[in-house]
């Protein structure tokens, strides 16, 4: 199944109990959450997901569970980040097998970031599957040059996608312009409407976790063609609350989870190490904050 043309795709959260394990009936019940306010596809195992903090069984279990509970209903697209490129193969491998419909390849992560690196890396991943995958341009902070991707994307036929995870919107029109045959999709929160207007199709953000009807909403006004509508709920619902998520940035997974968690979807706010746990203070502030934005 490929991914909705224009479509709203969430990273979902791996949630885990109050004891770090997984949780596979908050993983269930997030899910419904997210697909019940129209989201048109799951990503899991992102770097929302915390893919970095499993282990390879495990990230297999959440491929499994994901794909179950999703149960056909829209695409699923799983993260297969890894620090080599033969486990980013063996876990593109056990992503078929789980029966995802897309992978989701991260650069090379430690060292090597170079372009020849890059290309090696990619054109390996994608050649060892036949299902679609998508390139993910600022994981880690880490560029992946529009010039690397149309050179991935003129060997292997299967790279559909990349993931544009920057700031800066141009970069959306340099793949409309290097890569035609590639689909640009908007993966910075904040820069969704610009990265929109630059030639992005569709998003790949995770502020659906705890709005995905506004995300909805904001996709659908673009796409009729309503920009004053479409920047009204995104800077009186989206943009408020993903400002409160994000500050401070190395905390914004677990302040997803801790409002996740608030709502009722997930049984609890847990993130594992290295990651840390929000202090009370930051967790009743950033609470009071979406009460007011009526995230809660």
């Amino acid at each position: 199944m490929d991914l909705v043309p224009g479509g709203a795709n969430t990273l979902v959260v791996t949630p885990f109990d109050d004891s770090g394990e997984l949780d596979h009936k908050s993983m269930a019940s997030l899910i419904d959450f997210v697909l019940g306010g129209g989201i048109q596809g799951i990503i899991a195992l992102g770097t929302t997901g915390e893919f970095f903090t499993l282990s390879t069984a495990e990230r297999v279990e959440v491929m499994r569970t994901v794909v179950g509970q999703v149960a056909g209903r829209v695409p699923v697209t799983v993260g297969v980040g890894a620090d080599g490129t033969a486990a980013a193969v063996e876990l593109t491998q056990a992503a078929r097998e789980a029966g995802a419909d897309c992978v989701m390849v991260l650069p090379p992560l430690y060292f090597d970031q170079s372009a020849a690196a890059q290309v090696e890396h990619f054109t390996t991943v994608a050649r060892s599957t036949d299902l679609p995958v998508m390139l993910y341009d600022g994981a880690a902070k880490i560029p992946v040059p529009a010039e690397v991707v149309a050179e991935v994307a003129k060997r292997v036929s299967n790279v559909k996608y990349v993931k544009l995870a920057f700031t800066d919107p141009e970069r959306a029109s340099d793949i409309r312009r290097l890569a035609p045959g590639v689909v640009p999709l908007a993966g910075e929160d904040s820069a969704l409407l610009s990265t929109f207007r630059a030639g992005a199709v569709g998003s790949t953000i995770a502020t659906g976790n705890i709005q995905p009807r506004e995300v909805m909403a904001v996709h659908q006004a673009y796409e009729r063609g309503d920009l004053d509508e479409a920047y009204t709920i995104f800077t009186s619902t989206l943009l408020p609350a993903m400002v409160a998520i994000s500050i401070p940035e190395r905390n914004f997974i677990a302040r997803f989870k801790a409002v996740a968690a608030a709502m009722g979807v997930i049984a609890s706010g847990r993130v594992r190490s290295p990651l840390r746990q929000i202090d009370e203070e930051s967790r009743e502030e950033l609470l009071m904050v979406m009460k007011k934005i009526n995230v809660l």
